[in-house]
């Protein structure tokens, strides 16, 4: 079968429709010969260059023109692209930046894209070269704002102090900030995807997962508290909060999250919880503790009304009143101590004291308890004397606390033991077999408020304030003290731990020694001021033996008004005092001529630093706390 030849009007119609397929084209098209000249361009591209027929530099593109030898092509990098293109390869040009003056044309600068396609005849050679124009300049300055706006975003969020991250629609983490592998120390992208939620702690991951996917069904802010793998290897306790972003549609097309590091907040909270608790346990059982020893008080109370005449009746019920009375002035004087010694309104008495010495007077005050229930008490000493600097009586304290505990909460018939041992400081152990402490409530045992469950069989009693006041002791001692237990039921060991008095010390003590008061070598005018009314009278007293003349005033008010009549040398005052305290009185009196030039002492129970500076702020020459030391008083009143 023969093909006929195309007919010349089949050609015309071909070459016709080539033409307007050419002309029609939606995008620039520019053809060049071999050599670099434009042989045709269509209306598109007159458009993109803003000429026309007749435009002079239309009629210079297609008559003078050459891309091959333009030197600004060449040095935009142009040139060697066409070169490719005129070898045979289909070659994507660079984005050009032309700019209207350069083309003798009014308008705004452009950026333009194009791709030059070889067409090869017959035998295969390059016969021209196509260039397609494209301006790109729309996009590429919205890329540019877009590139400028992740560059402003990444910015802000490298300075939050918070961890900040993306995800897509479905979940899928694709952003964190700077602060997030600071945190975590995490390599850059190990995270992404859903990689996040192995950071979190194992107890932590099932809840944290269902809170996000509650979020991405719903799109309903996120939020959670969770443990986070920090960069040490310890979990902390982090914040997390996200929120959808959503475009014009309402369709989430993003969320933003930030993780908050609240580590310490949350443990300060959870111990405030814990000690709010604990403060309420205390309550409710200092009311039980106080209400124990009332009842018999009270039943006792009624036999003596009931039974007056019955002499022996009379007796029990006075001795029942007797001892529980004495058990309530204990556990006020427990409350008491506790709240003196952590206020720090209490000094020590800084002497040489042989410690096993201590321990024997320890033993001898629980002594009773312990043979009462019968336990076996065994000690173990090193020979010769062991001596620290303290305060002995104190320091009894401390060991009968230890001591009376263990006694208390071993069941009858236990063991107990006291040992010492000697080495760079002094150690004393106390261990018992009894009830033991709970693994959870052994770092809490030092604690105010803090004691065991109480159950109905527990009729130890105490309020739990003997191991607070224990450390707070041995603390003022400069020393420490720990708590051992294997768990409940196999017992507990206390270990205080004190420093050893330094060799060369001298070690004579006498706790008995006559405290000297050196008698005035001249008399003073001294003006004592307290609202209590023996201990001033007492003191007044004290005074006027030692030769100085004593005025006893028990109200600020007469303070201030005696002054005005006589002149003073000293004056000894309480701090807490009605109307207006210590400190104030002191400013008055000496602005008054008749006291501005005495010597002022504070006498007071307030004790702590805040106190002392107060007092400095006020005047005084010299600060003593209640019970002081009359010698160092007599003293003072001799210096001045």
């Amino acid at each position: 079968m023969t093909i006929p030849a195309p007919s010349p009007a089949a050609e015309l119609n071909t070459d016709q429709r080539f033409q307007t397929l050419f002309e029609q084209a939606p995008f620039s098209v520019q053809l060049l010969s071999v050599d670099g000249r434009t042989l045709r361009v269509n209306q598109a591209w007159k458009d993109l260059w803003g000429t026309h027929e007749g435009d002079p530099l239309l009629e210079f593109v297609l008559s003078e023109y050459n891309m091959l030898t333009d030197p600004q092509l060449e040095v935009k990098g142009v040139t060697a692209h066409l070169r490719r293109a005129f070898a045979g390869e289909p070659v994507r040009l660079p984005a050009i930046h032309y700019d209207p003056a350069e083309l003798g044309k009014p308008g705004s600068a452009r950026w333009v894209e194009a791709t030059a396609r070889p067409i090869k005849g017959p035998d295969g050679n390059v016969v021209e070269v196509m260039l397609i124009h494209e301006d790109v300049t729309d996009r590429l300055l919205a890329d540019r704002a877009l590139r400028a706006s992740e560059a402003q975003f990444r910015t802000i969020a490298d300075a939050m102090p918070q961890m900040v991250w993306s995800t897509l629609p479905d979940g899928y983490h694709d952003y964190y900030n700077r602060q997030w592998y600071e945190f975590t120390g995490a390599p850059q992208g190990s995270t992404d995807g859903e990689a996040w939620n192995g950071m979190f702690h194992p107890e932590d991951q099932p809840r944290a997962w269902e809170v996000w996917r509650h979020s991405l069904g719903t799109g309903d802010p996120y939020e959670i508290e969770y443990r986070l793998r920090h960069r040490s290897g310890e979990y902390r306790w982090v914040l997390g909060r996200a929120l959808p972003v959503r475009n014009e549609q309402g369709l989430i097309v993003r969320w933003m999250g930030t993780c908050t590091d609240i580590h310490e907040q949350k443990e300060a909270r959870d111990e405030l919880l814990a000690n709010n608790r604990r403060k309420d346990d205390f309550l409710a059982m200092l009311a039980h503790e106080l209400r124990n020893p009332l009842a018999p008080i009270s039943t006792a109370a009624q036999l003596l009304k009931a039974a007056s005449d019955d002499p022996a009746r009379v007796a029990r019920s006075a001795a029942i009143v007797e001892r529980q009375v004495r058990h309530m002035t204990e556990l006020v004087d427990d409350l008491l101590d506790v709240s003196r010694v952590t206020r720090g309104l209490v000094e020590l008495e800084r002497r040489p004291v042989e410690i096993k010495g201590v321990l024997g007077s320890a033993i001898e005050q629980v002594r009773p308890l312990i043979e009462a229930r019968g336990h076996q008490l065994t000690t173990r000493m090193p020979s010769g004397d062991v001596h620290v600097l303290g305060d002995r009586t104190r320091l009894v304290q401390v060991v009968s606390n230890l001591l009376n505990n263990a006694a208390k909460y071993t069941a009858p018939n236990g063991g107990l033991s006291v040992s010492l041992a000697v080495g760079e400081a002094v150690e004393v152990r106390v261990a018992d077999t009894g009830i033991g402490i709970e693994p959870q409530l052994l770092p809490h045992v030092f604690d105010l408020f803090t004691q065991g469950e109480r159950t109905p069989d527990r009729g130890q009693g105490g309020l739990g304030l003997g191991l607070a006041l224990v450390k707070s002791l041995v603390e003022l001692h400069g020393g420490r003290v720990t708590g051992e237990s294997q768990g409940p039921g196999r017992g507990s060991t206390f270990a205080v731990t004190l420093p050893l008095m330094k060799a060369g010390t001298s070690t004579t003590s006498d706790p008995d020694e006559v405290i000297q008061m050196p008698r005035a070598s001249q008399a003073l005018r001294v003006m004592v001021v307290d609202d209590n009314k023996d201990a001033a009278e007492t003191l007044g007293m004290l005074l006027e033996s030692l030769g100085h003349a004593a005025r006893v005033m028990h109200e600020p008010a007469q303070a201030l008004a005696a002054v005005q009549l006589s002149s003073f040398d000293a004056f000894v005052l309480d701090i807490g005092l009605p109307g207006i305290d210590g400190f104030t009185l002191a400013r008055r009196l000496r602005a008054h001529p008749n006291g501005s030039a005495a010597t002022f002492i504070a006498l007071t129970g307030y004790g702590g630093a805040d106190d002392r500076t107060r007092g400095n702020d006020a005047g005084f020459n010299h600060y003593l706390v209640k019970p002081a030391d009359m010698g160092e008083l007599a003293r003072m009143l001799q210096q001045a």
